[in-house]
């Protein structure tokens, strides 16, 4: 304990050390930029640098902006500007991200550096799901890979407070469900291999994941926990779901105490303990009320994750939607079956031309859909309520 307070009080303190003033050199993406005000000519980009070790964001506008908006996390750039410190009322919350200043007055040059063999690797992979996605309408291309890989730099806000009304933010924040998924799709070669050589490609399966969605918090402690049973499991050894999740939760907020200030790592941590602890008895307690066992499963998964979720939902929003137990029943399994088949199905997208990649997505397209309007339909329920 004595150690994570002190380990608390040196990330803190962490940007009073940050250099500032004139920099010029070499800088890499931290993260895949983010447009800001799309539908206006006056569209910036903003972007998390990494210089000499720390990380500074900058907002970009004209020629830098353009340059930038076309890379992604792990490439890297010589450029040239200012740094000075956050403004006070963001200070906290880039401080949560290990942001410790502000980059301005930023020319960014033309040539870039595509990072290691792995960073190439997993970019290349994002460019071509971007490609496939594009294949659908540009709300439903944002939703789709919302759900496959937690990327939502482009959902409107309309659809982010809709999701978020209606119980099923979730589902756009990559976490146990889709690790599962990949892992069931890596299945029938993973099954295949010794026992040593199935615990490296699983963990290497997860690790690239891990890469792949940006090492969120929720994808950080479903990854942690899968590799953890995983390790356990090959060693022969008997180990409680709740013990995993604790041990999980205890290292990664030894090794980046700031995930003790992100809403997606307690929520994810919520909603797991939740499943873990009252999936069950939930499931008898219905099976007793003579709920069909079609219904009772689902309904006792939907209501253990919501109670695991409503102390850090009410603590981060304000307010906990009741309406999620009605539409995570219909939302969930549609959403399901687009996590599990919409990777495959839209890097087979992205290699087509545009015709066939069309018709390739087309029941991602309806699936994605689905999804939304119980999301429209459960905002408005909950407006009816409130």
């Amino acid at each position: 304990m004595v150690f994570l307070v002190l380990r608390c009080q040196a990330e803190w303190k962490k940007a009073e050390y940050a250099p500032m003033g004139s920099f010029s050199g070499v800088a890499t993406l931290v993260a895949d930029p983010v447009l800001v005000n799309a539908a206006s000519r006056s569209s910036a980009v903003r972007a998390v640098f990494q210089l000499e070790g720390w990380r500074f964001q900058a907002t970009l506008y004209g020629g830098s902006a353009r340059r930038v908006a076309q890379h992604l996390a792990g490439e890297s750039v010589y450029l040239t500007g200012e740094r000075g410190e956050v403004s006070a009322t963001q200070k906290h919350r880039r401080a949560t991200q290990h942001i410790v200043g502000q980059l301005t007055n930023v020319q960014v040059a033309s040539t870039w550096s595509d990072g290691s063999a792995f960073t190439r690797a997993t970019n290349r992979i994002r460019r071509l799901l971007a490609t496939g996605a594009s294949r659908l309408p540009a709300n439903e291309a944002a939703l789709f890979l919302g759900l496959v890989i937690g990327d939502d730099r482009n959902q409107p806000r309309e659809m982010i407070n809709a999701f978020r009304d209606s119980g099923l933010s979730h589902l756009t924040a990559v976490s146990g469900q889709n690790i599962a998924f990949v892992l069931a799709a890596a299945a029938p070669l993973l099954t295949r291999m010794r026992p040593r050589a199935r615990l490296v490609a699983t963990l290497f399966v997860l690790a690239w994941f891990t890469v792949l969605t940006r090492a969120e918090p929720s994808v950080l402690r479903a990854a942690a926990m899968a590799a953890i049973s995983v390790l356990c499991f090959t060693a022969g050894w008997q180990v409680k779901s709740l013990a995993v999740l604790a041990l999980c939760v205890a290292g990664l907020v030894v090794i980046d105490p700031m995930l003790m200030w992100q809403v997606g790592f307690w929520m994810s941590s919520g909603a797991t303990a939740g499943l873990i602890v009252l999936m069950k008895p939930l499931q008898r307690f219905f099976q007793s009320c003579h709920v069909p066992g079609l219904i009772a499963q689902p309904l006792a998964t939907t209501t253990a994750a919501q109670i695991g979720t409503a102390l850090p939902m009410y603590m981060a929003f304000g307010r906990v939607s009741p309406i999620g137990l009605i539409t995570n029943l219909f939302a969930v399994p549609i959403a399901g079956v687009v996590m599990l088949v919409g990777l495959p199905v839209c890097l087979v997208a992205g290699m087509m031309s545009a015709g066939l990649g069309d018709m390739v997505m087309l029941p991602m397209r309806f699936g994605v859909r689905w999804v939304w309007w119980v999301a429209v339909i459960g905002q408005r329920c909950a407006k009816l309520m409130a």
